[in-house]
């Protein structure tokens, strides 16, 4: 088995046990790598970001894209290291424990201009950080995923990540949505399948 193939298993698994069930299938013509263009976000590049991708070697999808909303959970899933290294930098953990106090302070000191981004992103990490995060950063942490990658750490960060970037596109307000075409397509499947997108 391939390590992406891998992953890609691995991430349907956390979605399932993060209480999602996959009960339809991917429609042709959705590109996932694109779902982030469909819900406008005032993140951008910074210095923690560029640190830890450079430290764990995280590759970024495009290079003038590189802000926490611009993963796919997959991608987040798959870069434990470099979730776990922006978590740590951010002090959004405390040990193996998820610091919401410094979410908070995170999002109101950068995105203080923008209270409904900074609402909707902490609506997003408070759901994202209860038992069945836990359970499934347990159930990744499984030797038998360690040997997928040399660079495989703890996986708790990259499991709240991909559920907090799910979150924040599930719950996109409709001034945020883009009205393209093809975001369109992905807002009208999610609304009627709205569990069956990896990146949804």
């Amino acid at each position: 088995m391939k390590l992406h193939q891998a992953f890609a298993f691995v991430t349907l698994l956390v979605v399932h046990i993060c209480g999602l069930k996959i009960d339809c299938d991917n429609p042709d013509g959705i590109n996932e790598d694109h779902i982030h263009y469909c819900c406008k976000h005032p993140e951008k590049p910074n210095k923690v970001l560029e640190d830890c991708s450079k430290e764990t070697g995280f590759k970024w999808p495009n290079p003038k894209e590189e802000a926490f909303i611009d993963i796919t959970p997959d991608r987040a899933i798959a870069g434990t290291c470099f979730s776990k290294c922006v978590f740590n930098k951010l002090n959004f953990m405390k040990g193996e424990d998820f610091n919401m106090e410094a979410v908070k302070k995170y999002y109101s000191d950068n995105h203080s201009n923008d209270p409904e981004y900074v609402k909707e992103m902490l609506n997003a990490f408070d759901h994202c950080h209860g038992k069945s995060e836990d359970n499934a950063a347990k159930f990744l942490s499984n030797p038998m995923f360690k040997t997928l990658s040399d660079d495989f750490c703890e996986p708790k960060s990259s499991v709240i990540l991909a559920c907090v970037i799910r979150q924040f596109f599930h719950n996109c307000p409709i001034e945020r949505w883009s009205k393209s075409p093809e975001c369109d397509r992905v807002l009208e499947f999610s609304k009627s399948c709205k569990d069956a997108l990896i990146s949804m």
